[in-house]
């Protein structure tokens, strides 16, 4: 196999080789005069366009960003599931899953594989990121693949154009015109794996106006774990969701437009029981959402859009949990605050020592002294620290208050004889239940002022609240104000400007503003460099900052404490947080050309990223010390390649290198374990070589694509050496009869190597898994 410094090497000698001969020629053929009015709205068709990065309608040549678009013809081709498969074929994206809410993970160059919250994703101009536990559910999101004409990826800070939240980048997800899916489509996929979708979509026209109905069920059983074999599957992760949606294109006049949107979605999610859980503690999901946007064309250099929207996401999450009656007292409630590594050891540390019925005598006796000598408030808290250091090697510093609160949950628990009583169990009901609601109202202008200068500029309000009694005991909500202004200024015939920035206010956080400056320097119509300076931030969300986090157990079984309900001594609140926003600041030098006398379309780029004040702490309730002080400097190169070599044959190439480095904060308040663990969380998605290599040929009504992964062992964490290939391939079939297309379809999947994804348990007991397709469009 060729090194990685080999493969590299020969990529950037490639790069200079095609890229010298073709400047040349276009330099040569270049005639300012006549093909130097690149500007305006009116853009030729064979000229690539991006709509996303600062929220105007821009050749690829003049861009301020790296970005990735992806076709419907492509989505097609590879033939992919959901959106989270989609986003292998990025550079400099990775797909992982998290460990505890059965979610995919995706992050740009680096980023904690457990919430998905610094990217911001939209579809048709939506936010679906969530409203009050920041996060990108991706299975909540009701958009069938089918229905998506492009998805264009910013991949860099785009806060300038987006606000907080789009810290690494940008995910945008542009539908389909009920225009273009005229018709009924009907498709159905079985395969291993527990795969089976099913879709029908239905588009058609009332007068001028379109519509279009989608109605999706997706299902798999995810993966197997790491004691499964021969496809048995031994690890609870499956999920079935199903959605329906409505797109309704209404032309009011010839310079109005009205286009709204709704859908309703349901699903249930497995989730793996934690160590308290007697059941499952599954999610069931209900979402749902309306929008609509006035577009209003005042004139062929101006026009404005007003985009308004609600989407309510309902979450239900019971569970049945058992835990020692200790935990429940509520003596050690606010004793959690103020030592929670000793609560910890009273609520849950001294009570399995009685409840473990072969427990070694001495150690018995050693907790029984220890427990009277605190209860009697014979032992000092010098005493105590020893005790614990000698029987099991644990350091505790402790003050008066600690033995305290210790001693009331002890004297609550004697039987007027011994402290037995400490090993009983009590059991109840619980749930993780939340509601969170999104109200968004956004106006946008943009105009060509000069055939020089033209802008973008608007306002926005969002109002975002959670409900839950479990973290928030109650509701919360948090208002932000938006200002944006971007500018395109094409100082010469070959220079361009787009300087940016967003300022935002909030209720919950700081007021922030994000800029962005470019310099696009074209060399051609099609060939630019460029030069990116950008900075953004991550506004922290309604757990992160405003926690009332703790877990109510309802209908407890008899205890000694005589409660009908208690709650867990673990427990979040506002003033155990000084959390500030995430920052990053990027900078990049980067080459985009397309060559049209190779039908071949390239962009590289080159980035370092400082990142700061980062939250890469996981969000739970056991999570005792969370701060925002990580900093991470990430640099590396961004390639991607996508080559039309004949009428019938397309190659795409992406990939990255990606070097982090990790530097905690104070790690004081640390053990080794959690310091180590810190230390690599950033990381832990991130392979440093990535390649995606994928070949499609398009028959006469057939088609076929091989596509090759490779990364190089996401940096070998959790033992997982050795690299992360595989193979796909997706064969098509097609007919039409009548005025009826029938269609065939065939994905594989084969996994190369039998290393983790990420987590020792996220992988497949078989190499090979597949799906068959078929549908039929008229």
């Amino acid at each position: 196999m060729l090194s990685n410094n080999t493969v590299f090497s020969g990529f950037i000698l490639t790069l200079l080789v095609v890229s010298a001969d073709a400047l040349a020629d276009d330099l040569a053929e270049f005639d300012p005069l006549t093909d130097g009015d690149f500007g305006g709205f009116s853009l030729q068709e064979d000229i690539p366009v991006a709509l996303t990065a600062a929220r105007l309608k821009q050749p690829r040549a003049e861009v301020p960003a790296s970005i990735t678009v992806i076709e419907a013809k492509q989505i097609e081709a590879w033939g992919v599931r959901t959106i989270p498969d989609l986003m292998r074929f990025v550079p400099g994206i990775f797909v992982g899953h998290g460990d505890d809410q059965n979610n995919r993970a995706i992050a740009y160059h680096a980023s904690s594989p457990n919430i998905m919250r610094r990217l911001q994703v939209l579809v048709d101009g939506r936010s679906v990121f969530k409203a009050g536990i920041a996060e990108v559910v991706w299975d909540d999101i009701p958009v069938a693949m089918e229905d998506i004409q492009r998805v264009e990826v910013v991949r860099g800070p785009n806060a300038a154009s987006y606000g907080a939240n789009a810290f690494l980048g940008v995910i945008n997800i542009v539908t389909k015109h009920p225009a273009d899916t005229q018709g009924t489509t009907i498709r159905f996929r079985k395969g291993n794996q527990g795969v089976e979708d099913s879709l029908v979509s239905y588009s058609g026209s009332v007068n001028d106006d379109g519509y279009r109905l989608t109605l999706q069920q997706n299902a798999d059983n995810g993966f197997d774990g790491s004691e499964a074999t021969k496809g048995r599957d031994d690890w609870r992760d499956s999920r079935r969701h199903a959605f329906a949606s409505l797109y309704y294109d209404h032309r009011m006049s010839d310079q109005t437009q009205l286009n709204w949107e709704a859908a309703y979605k349901y699903g249930n999610t497995d989730i793996r029981k934690s160590d308290f859980d007697v059941g499952y503690p599954d999610q069931m999901t209900r979402q749902g959402f309306v929008m609509a946007k006035l577009i209003h064309e005042f004139n062929q250099d101006h026009f404005s859009h007003l985009q308004v929207y609600w989407q309510s996401d309902r979450r239900t999450q019971e569970t049945s949990s058992c835990t020692s009656t200790t935990s429940l007292d509520p003596s050690l409630f606010s004793e959690y605050r103020a030592n929670p590594d000793w609560t910890s050891f009273v609520a849950l540390g001294i009570p399995s020592i009685y409840a473990d019925s072969s427990a070694d005598p001495d150690t018995l006796n050693a907790a029984n002294y220890l427990v009277g000598g605190i209860a009697t408030n014979s032992l000092t808290p010098e005493q105590v620290e020893q005790l614990i250091e000698t029987n099991l090697g644990v350091t505790y510093n402790l003050e008066q208050s600690d033995l305290d609160a210790a001693a009331a949950a002890f004297g609550n628990a004697y039987n007027g004889s011994d402290f037995s009583q400490l090993g009983q169990l009590v059991c109840g009901t619980g749930n993780f239940n939340v509601r969170e609601d999104r109200y968004d109202i956004e106006w946008q202008d943009t105009i060509q002022w000069t055939p020089a200068l033209r802008t973008v500029s608007g306002v926005s309000y969002r109002r975002d609240r959670a409900d839950s009694l479990t973290y928030f005991q109650g509701a919360e909500h948090n208002d932000t104000y938006r200002a944006f202004a971007n500018g395109e200024w094409r100082a010469l015939t070959h220079l361009v400007f787009n300087v940016g920035g967003m300022y935002e206010e909030e209720d919950s956080n700081a007021s922030a503003f994000s800029p962005r400056v470019a310099a696009n320097f074209l060399i051609t119509q099609q060939q630019s460099l460029r030069l990116v300076y950008s900075q953004a931030v991550r506004s922290p969300d309604l757990l992160e900052k405003k926690p009332n986090y703790s877990f109510l157990l309802r209908d407890l079984t008899d205890n000694y404490l005589n409660l009908d309900s208690g709650r867990f001594f673990m427990n979040q609140v506002p003033d155990t947080r000084d959390l500030d926003h995430e920052k990053i600041t990027s900078v990049e030098l980067g080459y985009y050309g397309k060559l049209p006398e190779l039908n071949l379309e390239l962009d590289v780029k080159v980035y370092k990223d400082s990142l700061s004040q980062l939250i890469s702490n996981t969000i739970a309730l056991n999570s005792v010390y969370i701060a925002s002080d990580t900093k991470m400097d990430v640099k590396g190169v961004d390639w991607q390649l996508n080559w039309q070599f004949s009428r019938n044959n397309w190659l795409w190439w992406s990939g990255a290198y990606v070097d982090a480095a990790v530097r905690l904060g104070d790690i004081s308040q640390l053990d080794d374990k959690e310091i180590g663990r810190l230390s690599k969380v950033e990381r832990r998605l991130s392979a440093q070589w990535s390649n995606n290599v994928s070949w499609h040929h398009d028959g006469n009504n057939w088609g076929s694509t091989l596509t090759y992964l490779w990364h190089d062992g996401y940096n070998n964490f959790n033992n997982n050496d050795g690299d992360y290939r595989r193979f796909e391939a997706n064969l098509t079939k097609t007919w039409s009869v009548k005025g009826y297309k029938p269609e065939v379809g065939l994905f594989w999947h084969h996994l190369v190597d039998d290393s983790k994804l990420v987590y020792s348990d996220q992988v497949y007991s078989v190499n090979d898994i597949y799906s068959f397709r078929a549908g039929i469009t008229f």
